[in-house]
């Protein structure tokens, strides 16, 4: 099982996406603690972040598979993302 940990700036975010998406995360949380990393997809641009899907929705977290710690960074729509993660200004 992993513990779930948010950055500071997580709660920004997470208030930013619509109510129906937010719940819909909240739903996933036990998917979060429990199911092995292999079940999510590796981002592409090379950084560490495994990026999971909320329909148009993007939600970046790492995993450390020693700790057993799942930390989320950003959830929101694609064009976020991408600003995120410096593809996009």
């Amino acid at each position: 099982m992993y513990v779930l940990e948010f950055e500071n700036d997580w709660k920004k975010y997470f208030r930013s996406v619509p109510p129906d998406i937010q719940l819909r995360f909240k739903k996933r949380l036990e998917k979060y603690e429990n199911f092995p990393t292999v079940s999510f997809r590796h981002e592409k641009h090379g950084l560490d972040y495994f990026v999971d899907e909320i329909g148009q929705y993007r939600v970046l977290f790492t995993s450390e598979e020693t700790s057993k710690i799942r930390r989320f960074y950003f959830i929101g729509d694609h064009k976020e993302y991408e600003k995120f993660l410096g593809t996009r200004n």
